[in-house]
C-alpha cells in the first residue's frame, strides 16, 4: 500500500518539469533567423486602372456625391432599417439627399407614402432610417431592412 502514493508522485513531478532519475531532457531546437531579403522576387499588387500617375499602387479616393433628380425626382434606391423610434412622424434619413425636403418612398410592395426627406450625412451608397410610423403606413416588419425606391417633390 505504500508504493502506491510514491507512484503517484512521478507523473507529478513530471508535470512539473522535474527529470526522473535516469532520463534527459530533450534539446532545445536551434534558433532559426531569417537573413534572405526577398527584394524583387516578392509580388506586389498592381496599380488600379483609375489611379492617377502620381499615385501608382495608391488606393484612390472615391468621393460620391447625390444623384441628380430625374425628370420624376427619382433619387434612387436604399436599403432602410428602422430609425429613432422616438422621432415622431413620417421621415427617411438617407445620403441620397443634401438638405431637407418633401418625398416620397415606395416599397417594393408598390405601397407609396410622401414623407421627409432628411440628409443623413452619409454617403448615398450607405443605408438609410425610416420613421416607424413611416414603416408602419408602408406595412413593413419593424425588424427588417426594406428596399425603397426615394423620390423628391
Amino acid at each position: 500500500m505504500r508504493i502506491v502514493p510514491i507512484l503517484l508522485l512521478f507523473p507529478l513531478l513530471a508535470a512539473c518539469g522535474l527529470s526522473l532519475p535516469g532520463r534527459t531532457r530533450p534539446e532545445a531546437g536551434p534558433t532559426v533567423a531569417v537573413t534572405v531579403d526577398p527584394g524583387d522576387s516578392v509580388t506586389h499588387p498592381l496599380a488600379r486602372p483609375d489611379a492617377s500617375a502620381g499615385t501608382a499602387g495608391a488606393p484612390a479616393t472615391v468621393i460620391a456625391s447625390p444623384p441628380a433628380a430625374g425628370a420624376d425626382g427619382f433619387l434612387g434606391e436604399t436599403l432602410a432599417g428602422l430609425g429613432a423610434p422616438a422621432d415622431r412622424g413620417l421621415w427617411l434619413a438617407t445620403g441620397l439627399v443634401s438638405a431637407a425636403g418633401p418625398g416620397r418612398v415606395v416599397a417594393a410592395s408598390g405601397q407609396a407614402i410622401a414623407v421627409e426627406l432628411r440628409p443623413s450625412g452619409a454617403a448615398p451608397t450607405a443605408g438609410s432610417q425610416i420613421s416607424l410610423q413611416a414603416m408602419q403606413a408602408l406595412g413593413l416588419p419593424l425588424g427588417d431592412l426594406a428596399s425603397l425606391r426615394v423620390y423628391a417633390d
